[in-house]
């Protein structure tokens, strides 16, 4: 039964309780035709006479407004029990069980919160008809080949899993997805809810066995909602630009935003553009200085989330600083003709490059020095870049007829004298082509153009070792780029000349990519530029597109085949390196742009995400047939006081009620309220903004324990330290500049509150400010917490351990992030907490309720992890140390063991 008021949809989910309604004018009748109980009076002797002829007189009827209050109260509780809700969700079709495919790949971080919504209304409905659920979700598992498949469940089994889904970092894997439906044959026809991204992914063949199997509805979000992809610019130019690719169907003159971001998540550049659906993708274009561009360490989409709104940046994105160096020391080249031509053309847009002879170019201490056919050197110039090499520098040499003579010093093989032409008119032997790269070759992955041959090159020994040395080589096996290490740094020989007079590769696009291979490996010690190696993971990114610490599932990756991989549940998007050399595994640069379905197979209905959720008003109705009740309690006490004996006392009372203040009543009240119910608190600062921020944030807090938790904490209450704190088990505590000195008063407050089983969090603030100093220096608000509460008996404090139960109470925790994510917490040493066992004092600097307010409009990974802080936090205030024991659980069982 459903009704259609201003405020939506109403439908009783009981409506044959309705039907007592039908009885409430019979219960008027016959409470209007009862008299009233009769009321004992007392009849003294002495006043025989007296009241002979009553001054008032009983009526034989109760009041018609006392009665219609009742039958008000009746009919809500009626109401009530035929259990209302407004906007219902609208009733599954059939009564076959219901499938949930929920599409949880990189594309579907930005359409996330629209998918929850969607599959909880499915839920709900499933649930009102008893129905059984399944679950499949298409992206692998993390370190798995598969996705989750789980069914039949009950609707809070399914609840329970629904909440523990996240998208991942990687794309959906359909056939994995294909194989599990497979499996899944309940007796009955399945209704399928397939909860997409609305990327075109899935495959037909998907479709076809889902629909095989029972009814198939595929949802899929707006336009505004469709995920966009962020990709290197595929040309490469001395600004910082990238591409941002989205589909076709996407609104012209969608306005995006990418932020260049430092390593400290600080915004060091910024630009807008609109996207044309005409084009793929748009290249947007940073203006950053070359001073802070190698400072930047990811791109990101604002507003946008997921890895693919992410573009990690590795060594090949960083400007170095490359000396070519010229006999003459002049920066002036003959355009065709001389070696630092071509090179320049080859190199500008990714170095910052300088010229000059060779003291001059140690003097500039770049990362790079390069060497175009210059043999012969005096010794003083020699020695000095022999001791630039051995302290890390990069040295790259190129042949020419200057360096025939055989002088073999400072080069990484030894060479033979003189050269070796090919294709010229005194020699029989033809140009040779290169030869494919090794895989332990870092231009290993290269594409190698069939046009590029060599006429004249410089010929190594043929030594012991020289196979090792050799990063690439002609088709009759001889060395083209010879490498080696000298201590710290590096030295590379190309066998050929930088122009065209030798051989083609200096024309080539192969030529750049070479050389800009080489420069990235400046600075990298000689195991991690070893490609025969594998990447270690470093930095990881999530679902959401955070970054984090990599988990124990990510597995390294084979550095020859790095440049092919597809980001995947064992290797997902992130930085992997070792010893200083990292480079970037990026979702955008993997996979293709994306496309959505032009159509869909025959059969299939479409729907898009965006419904109302479903309330239930019972509690609100039976809330107010409680109100009703009281008041007519009250009414019936005050009927029965005979006002004429407590006239004169109730008028003195009212004139002075109207001559004093409301604060004590007010107190006494809140007193109450504090008492029935949990409220999280925060002391005020005197900063309005600060204080704002950690309202909002405790609300956003509140609202994650009532949503994920038994615990259903009431309003945020604002505190005065001079105020009553015992009622409060947490209160938040935001240190500011503007805080004044705290009073005796306050100060004996804050002792008795800590003394008698409190716990306050102090939150600096300022971590950036006292990263590289630590929690004994601090940053100012540090230094302002020592002097607010320097006359405290504060027990003594130490940094919290990994198997601290605050890391367990409720979420299994690695760190405590907030705005911030980096300082530890400060508690109370072991032997000093007593009672309950919980830290009365807890200090840190993250920023948390500026990270719980940001999280109910950001959905960041971060944001989610300091939720998940805050909850243990509140768990572990109330509780105190019931899983202490499951923390020192291996300690337990071996004194059982003895």
């Amino acid at each position: 039964m459903t009704f259609t008021t201003a405020f939506g949809i109403i439908a009783f989910l009981n409506p044959w309780v309705l039907a007592g309604l039908v009885f409430l004018p019979a219960l008027w009748f016959l409470l209007r035709v009862t008299p009233p109980a009769p009321h004992l009076v007392v009849f003294p002797a002495a006043r025989f006479v007296a009241g002979l002829i009553p001054e008032e007189s009983t009526t034989s009827r109760t009041p018609w407004w006392i009665l219609l209050l009742r039958l008000i109260i009746l009919a809500l509780v009626i109401l009530a029990l035929a259990r209302p809700v407004l906007n219902p969700v609208a009733t599954l079709p059939g009564g076959n069980p219901i499938r949930i495919i929920m599409d949880n790949g990189w594309a579907s971080a930005q359409s996330w919160n629209l998918q929850m919504e969607e599959a909880k209304r499915l839920l709900s409905s499933a649930g009102h008809d008893k129905r059984d659920i399944y679950i499949l979700t298409t992206a692998p598992e993390p370190g798995s080949e598969n996705p989750a498949s789980h069914g039949p469940l009950t609707q809070a089994q399914a609840d329970s899993i629904l909440r523990g889904l996240t998208p991942h970092p990687w794309p959906a894997d359909y056939k994995a997805t294909l194989k599990l439906a497979q499996e899944q044959t309940p007796d009955k026809k399945l209704q399928s809810y397939w909860l997409s991204h609305g990327l075109k992914e899935g495959s037909n063949e998907l479709f076809e066995t889902l629909q095989a199997q029972g009814s198939l509805d595929y949802f899929r979000p707006g336009y505004s909602q469709l995920p966009l992809l962020l990709r290197p610019a595929t040309k490469i130019t001395q600004k910082l630009s990238v591409l941002v690719s989205a589909p076709k169907e996407l609104p012209s003159g969608t306005p995006v935003t990418v932020n260049a971001l430092g390593m400290d998540g600080r915004i060091l550049g910024s630009q807008s553009a609109t996207l044309n659906p005409r084009e793929k993708s748009a290249e947007i274009t940073i203006d950053i200085p070359d001073s802070v561009r190698n400072q930047v360490q990811q791109i990101q989409l604002s507003g946008r989330k997921g890895a693919g709104a992410v573009l990690l940046l590795d060594d090949q994105f960083k400007r170095r600083d490359v000396g070519i160096a010229t006999a003459n020391g002049n920066s002036e080249v003959a355009p065709l003709i001389e070696e630092e031509y071509y090179l320049k053309r080859a190199l500008e847009p990714y170095a910052n490059l300088s010229f000059g002879t060779i003291q001059k170019l140690i003097n500039e201490k770049p990362a790079v020095i390069i060497l175009p056919n210059i043999g012969a050197m005096p010794p003083e110039e020699l020695n000095i870049l022999e001791k630039w090499v051995k302290k890390g520098g990069l040295l790259l040499r190129f042949a020419g007829p200057n360096m025939t003579q055989g002088d073999n010093f400072l080069v990484p093989v030894p060479l033979l004298k003189g050269d070796r032409a090919l294709g010229g008119a005194l020699t029989w032997d033809k140009p040779v082509r290169l030869a494919p790269f090794s895989g332990s070759s870092p231009f290993y992955g290269l594409t190698l153009p069939e046009d590029i041959t060599v006429k004249q090159q410089l010929l190594a020994e043929p030594v012991q070792g020289l196979v090792e040395k050799t990063w690439a080589s002609l088709e009759d096996g001889t060395p083209l780029i010879t490498a080696d290490y000298l201590e710290n740094g590096l030295i590379v020989l190309i066998h050929t000349t930088a122009t065209p007079s030798w051989s083609d590769l200096s024309l080539s696009g192969l030529y750049i990519q070479i050389l800009r291979r080489i420069i990235n490996l400046a600075g990298s010690s000689a195991p991690a530029t070893s490609v025969s190696g594998t990447l270690q993971p470093l930095v990881i990114l999530d679902g959401f597109g955070a970054a984090g610490q990599p988990k124990g599932s990510v597995q390294p990756i084979p550095s020859s085949d790095f440049d092919s991989l597809i980001p995947d549940s064992s290797r997902p998007p992130g930085l992997y390196g070792r010893s200083g050399y990292q480079k970037s595994l990026n979702i955008g640069d993997r996979i293709g742009v994306p496309e959505l379905f032009s159509s869909l197979p025959a059969g299939v209905a479409t729907g898009h995400y965006g419904g109302q959720n479903e309330n239930n008003l019972m509690p609100w109705i039976l809330a107010l047939a409680f109100f009703f009740f009281m008041l007519d309690w009250l009414i019936m006490v005050l009927m029965q006081i005979n006002w004429r004996i407590f006239r004169p006392a109730v008028l003195l009372y009212l004139i002075f009620l109207s001559f004093s203040g409301t604060a004590s009543a007010q107190t006494e009240a809140q007193m109450i309220e504090y008492a029935d119910n949990i409220h999280l608190a925060y002391i005020k600062t005197g900063n309005i903004a600060l204080d704002q921020t950690a309202q909002e944030g405790l609300k956003a807090l509140s609202q994650t324990l009532t949503n994920r938790t038994s615990v259903e904490p009431s309003e945020v209450i604002a505190l005065d330290p001079e105020q009553e704190l015992s009622f409060f088990p947490l209160i938040y505590w935001p240190v500011a500049q503007e805080q004044k000195p705290l009073s005796t008063k306050a100060l004996q407050n804050i002792q008795y509150y800590i003394d008698h089983g409190g716990t306050i969090l102090f939150d600096t603030r300022d971590y950036i400010s006292s990263a590289n100093s630590g929690y004994s220096q601090g940053g100012r608000n540090a230094e302002k917490l020592r002097a607010l509460i320097g006359s405290l008996n504060i027990p003594p404090l130490t940094k919290i351990s990994d198997d601290h139960v605050l890391t367990k109470t409720f979420y299994l925790l690695n760190g405590f992030p907030g705005r911030y994510n980096g300082d530890s917490l400060w508690v109370e040493e072991q032997g000093a907490i007593g009672r309950d066992g919980v830290s009365s004092v807890i200090i840190g600097s993250n920023d948390w309720a500026s990270a719980w307010a940001a999280s109910s409009s950001t959905g960041a990974r971060q944001e989610e992890e300091s939720l998940r802080f805050g909850v243990n936090l509140v768990l572990y205030a109330l509780t105190g140390n019931y899983k202490t024991d499951q923390v020192h659980l291996p300690h337990i069982l071996e004194r059982l063991g003895k």
